[in-house]
């Protein structure tokens, strides 16, 4: 079976059950890389990059789990209001991962890394995840709804490997930015139409996510 009829049948499956069994069924397919583009399971990759609202204030912060050191690093762009504490999401995703973990089978999985012999993972399986938020990152305009774009950003700079800078994230010309990909990805996917989404054109890594407002495409 291949993996676009894989997920179908999976999706099918998910759909039929009650919400709890759907729900980890769905997250285990997550892991296992039965439902995501990319066609990577957890087990052949360091890190994983979610995108978390808090529902109860209404904006987004971004969680990497470092697989390898079994940690949560939290970015967020009002961290400097943060109140003392970890929210309820990061809680809950702290104590679900190593449950999901276990479910999925990833620490059966050593072609790239045998997990049971790290040491964060070594009699530790029952404890939650360690959760460490990020300080000294860009903040957005108190009052101001930048999040999505300061997520965006922090992780664009994560994945090429560069440090977050702690100053001058320009959310306008974020959100130009995003625009002007978005827009761009369209229309290569609408030239080059394809049978799945794995096959997406991918965009060239640069060394900088750092723009001036002349290299900027506008739109009307």
């Amino acid at each position: 079976m291949d993996c676009q009829l894989a997920v179908k049948a999976s999706c099918r499956y998910c759909q039929q059950q009650p919400e709890v069994s759907r729900n980890e069924e769905c997250l285990i397919n997550i892991i296992k890389a039965f439902s995501i583009s990319a066609g990577l399971p957890w087990h052949l990759i360091n890190e994983v990059y979610i995108p978390i609202n808090y529902g109860d204030e209404f904006y987004w912060v971004l969680a990497v789990i470092v697989l390898k050191e079994r940690r949560i690093r939290v970015y967020d762009s009002m961290s400097r209001r943060r109140r003392f504490g970890l929210s309820s999401e990061i809680q809950k995703l702290a104590k679900i991962l190593p449950i999901y973990l276990d479910m999925s089978g990833f620490l059966d999985q050593k072609l790239h890394t045998d997990w049971l012999t790290i040491e964060a993972y070594r009699d530790k399986m029952a404890n939650t995840f360690n959760v460490q938020y990020v300080d000294g990152i860009a903040q957005q305009i108190i009052g101001s709804l930048d999040c999505g774009p300061f997520v965006a950003a922090y992780a664009e700079y994560l994945s090429d490997e560069l440090q977050v800078p702690n100053d001058g994230l320009d959310a306008g010309l974020l959100r130009k930015r995003y625009a002007t990909l978005l827009w761009k990805y369209g229309e290569v996917k609408a030239q080059k139409p394809y049978a799945t989404n794995v096959k997406d054109p991918r965009r060239p890594k640069p060394n900088s996510i750092a723009l001036d407002e002349e290299q900027l495409v506008h739109i009307d």
